[in-house]
């Protein structure tokens, strides 16, 4: 008890210095200086995160400046917990030296020089072919039991709802995702007025899986949604998001799923639509950007240029009041419905208060999908696949090299005719004898041939027989050529 005290007691220096410094005056400075301390008393207790921000906002009610300080630190009240948190813990002490009144800057210095702290994973602040200087990264690879979805920039920190998983692969080997089943899933990331500026980027790195039957019918996913509503009963007229709608149906009966980039004005959203499908099972980078100079909303589907729209005489209207919604759901359309949860993981939301051009959305594209390095082989699974196509080619050329030779070789054994008819291969000799054509080119048998291939009984002498002998007939004996 006594260390809470202490904070409200720092908070309570912290809204007397604003008096000192003429930013609020009077007895109902003391007065919400008052109210403060009390409502922030406790709140280092407290397992909600919710108290710290209400305490937040309550400061900010006060006249506070919007900013709790401590020395090297400055952050917008209702944005970040853990900051805050740090900013309690040490007594809400405030250097006048550095800041000069109780008004803080939003950025530090080192955030505004594009620093980020060291998360894992590609980082989004520097890069070899540009610069890149996002308000807010959300990488949601964050410890598997958080309930907090750390930013990387500016502390604005958002809330994961029970039902999200984290800890699941990214697109690349350095990244993680989470995933998002579509019942209460979602993450809320408090309002801040750092996330509704007149230019902005929104991105969004996500793996869709969908739901069985959605292509069925139309429909139209949340993936990140920042709106404003004058009711629960009418459309947004304020704010941004990204979607995934179905729409048709094509030849087959179908509804095919496309990225949507949502604008809201004062009659309704603008809605810019890709060329390219929303595919289940396959990672993209959808991104949508705004210029509040031509009043053009663009949207880009890994890094290409996919549509583009002019609000004409319209304005874009902001979200004065709302939190952002990631994946979420549950706008209301001008059909009457409203949108469904987004269903699949999501490895990073990012925002940029500017509008980036082509070359600064290739450098954020290179950054959330590394090319991969010389000599960095294939897959494990298509190492495996390509080895096993080789085998079964193999063995099947082999099976009919063999059986070919075997039923040629059978044949040859069944049918001696169907032998080589050609004297004069290399391994006979011209006018060798054959036993089913005789001697080639009609040559006389040698000695040795005839005694081997033909009855002596069958043949007449060469010699004439000696007189002496003639008588002699079964005694006589003869020489053969």
């Amino acid at each position: 008890m006594a260390r809470q005290r202490e904070m409200g007691v720092g908070v309570c220096l912290v809204l007397v210095l604003g008096c000192l410094v003429g930013r609020v005056e009077g007895e109902d400075c003391v007065e919400e200086v008052r109210g403060v301390a009390e409502l922030c008393e406790g709140v280092l207790a407290s397992s909600s995160p919710f108290d710290l921000l209400n305490c937040c906002e309550g400061a900010q009610e006060a006249n506070e400046r919007k900013c709790f300080c401590e020395s090297g630190v400055a952050l917008a009240l209702g944005t970040s917990y853990d900051a805050t948190l740090e900013v309690l813990r040490t007594g809400c002490s405030l250097d006048m030296a550095t800041y000069g009144s109780v008004e803080c800057h939003t950025h530090t210095q080192g955030l505004a020089t594009g620093e980020v702290r060291d998360t894992g994973g590609q980082e989004l602040g520097a890069s070899s072919s540009g610069k890149l200087n996002p308000v807010s990264v959300w990488a949601l690879n964050d410890e598997v039991d958080s309930n907090i979805a750390s930013d990387r920039m500016n502390n604005v920190n958002g809330l994961y709802s029970a039902e999200v998983d984290l800890g699941y692969p990214g697109p690349s080997d350095q990244d993680s995702s989470a995933f998002f089943s579509g019942l209460n899933s979602y993450v809320l990331v408090p309002y801040s007025p750092l996330l509704n500026t007149a230019d902005f980027t929104i991105s969004a790195t996500v793996k869709p899986q969908g739901k069985e039957g959605q292509d069925r019918e139309p429909d139209t996913e949340s993936i990140v949604e920042n709106f404003a509503e004058t009711s629960q009963a009418t459309v947004i007229i304020g704010g941004y998001g990204l979607e995934r709608h179905w729409v048709g149906p094509n030849e087959e009966g179908s509804y095919e799923p496309i990225w949507a980039f949502a604008v809201g004005t004062p009659v309704g959203p603008l809605l810019v639509y890709s060329k390219s499908k929303a595919f289940n099972d396959e990672w993209a980078q959808v991104v949508g950007t705004y210029s509040s100079r031509d009043r053009t909303a663009r949207l880009y589907v890994n890094g290409e240029l996919e549509g583009s729209d002019s609000l004409g005489n319209q304005i874009m209207l902001g979200n004065p009041e709302n939190d952002m919604l990631v994946g979420n759901g549950n706008r209301l359309m001008v059909s009457g419905e409203t949108t469904t949860p987004y269903v699949g993981y999501i490895s990073q939301v990012a925002f940029f208060d500017t509008p980036l051009d082509q070359q600064e959305i290739d450098t954020l594209y290179e950054r959330s999908f590394p090319p991969k390095s010389k000599g960095a082989g294939l897959p494990l699974w298509a190492i495996i696949l390509i080895g096993s196509l080789c085998c079964i080619i193999g063995l099947g050329v082999f099976s009919v090299v063999f059986v070919w030779k075997f039923r040629k070789a059978r044949e040859n054994s069944n049918n001696p005719s169907a032998q080589s008819k050609n004297p004069t291969t290399a391994n006979e000799a011209p006018g060798a004898y054959d036993p089913a054509y005789g001697f080639a080119n009609n040559r006389t048998p040698l000695k040795e041939d005839m005694e081997q291939l033909t009855p002596k009984g069958s043949r007449k002498p060469s010699a004439e027989v000696h007189p002496r002998f003639k008588k002699i007939g079964s005694r006589i004996s003869v020489t053969w050529n």
